[in-house]
């Protein structure tokens, strides 16, 4: 399996690994520092390397936060005939009715009855997603975020910690939240909002 990202994300990412005992054959991506082993693992240092390893160990995972980085890693890597896996953690209180399947969610979540939650989505540590709550692709929920009944994030959002959307808020695409804000209104695409009550950011 072919981790995208070195950096303190991956490593996180590496300790659900290992307690999963998912680490056969496990190597690191990172192409913009000098290291060529992480933890005892290999990390593959340009594109030619990645794609040598990928057509014999075509899963990868995303291990790094960022949004638009996510979605460039899978991009790259599914065009270079990978195959995306997404990784569970331990302690997730996980409805039977959530359609989650290709996001990534780690440890002590709660993600409710009839969510959907998009491809190469990242929920942190001790995130919140209530009941009826959508998530677009390629956005990160942030460690101790909370999503309320009914809300709407979209794509390649950044929902900062311990942020909250109230229910029934919208929030566009690519919009960033500042952590601790509380999001009452409906949000626009490609905006920050910061605060509580949570304000849209003059630039």
């Amino acid at each position: 399996m072919l981790l995208a990202g070195a950096g303190g994300h991956a490593i996180e990412l590496l300790d659900i690994l290992i307690s999963e005992e998912m680490t056969a054959n496990l190597a690191f991506y990172d192409d913009l520092t000098a290291i060529t082993s992480l933890h005892g693992f290999p990390v593959l240092k340009n594109e030619e390397m990645a794609k040598e390893y990928l057509s014999k160990t075509p899963d990868f995972i995303l291990g790094t936060g960022n949004p638009q980085v996510r979605m460039m890693f899978y991009q790259k890597f599914t065009a270079w005939g990978g195959t995306h896996r997404s990784i569970k953690g331990r302690g997730i209180a996980f409805s039977n009715f959530s359609n989650s399947n290709e996001a990534d969610i780690f440890n002590l979540c709660f993600i409710g009855a009839n969510t959907h939650i998009g491809t190469g989505t990242l929920i942190n540590t001790g995130a919140q997603i209530h009941h009826d709550v959508r998530v677009g692709e390629f956005s990160e929920i942030n460690p101790g975020a909370v999503l309320l009944g009914a809300s709407q994030v979209g794509d390649q959002c950044s929902i900062g910690a311990n942020a909250t959307i109230l229910p029934k808020v919208k929030i566009g695409n690519q919009v960033i939240v500042g952590a601790g804000s509380v999001v009452t209104q409906d949000v626009p695409d490609g905006v920050k909002v910061i605060g509580v009550p949570g304000r849209i950011l003059d630039l």
